[in-house]
């Protein structure tokens, strides 16, 4: 039996969601690690190449710079992170198995 990517790329992402969801409102509004970004992008980037139809409409990559990069954080925080993730979900539930 071979599990659809689709599934994988949600179960990635309601992880995710819900580790966010259970931080505080203080916590979510610092930056987020610069490796969770990286992994995000890469995340997103894997959806991009296996749903073309949705690469248009996905976020962009998150960046990091200045001050954020020397501390190894990226330019978004929590919040902004589930947000996309969310929009993430939205648009993969849109494409058909």
């Amino acid at each position: 039996m071979s599990i659809d990517k689709k599934d994988i790329f949600i179960v990635k992402l309601k992880s995710i969601k819900s580790t966010i969801e259970k931080a505080s409102d203080t916590q979510k509004k610092e930056n987020i690690a610069m490796h969770l970004g990286e992994g995000f992008n890469s995340l997103i980037s894997e959806i991009g190449q296996v749903y073309p139809d949705i690469k248009e409409s996905l976020p962009k990559p998150f960046t990091a710079s200045g001050p954020l990069q020397r501390l190894k954080k990226m330019d978004v925080n929590y919040l902004d992170l589930e947000i996309t993730t969310e929009t993430v979900m939205s648009l993969l539930n849109l494409v058909e198995n």
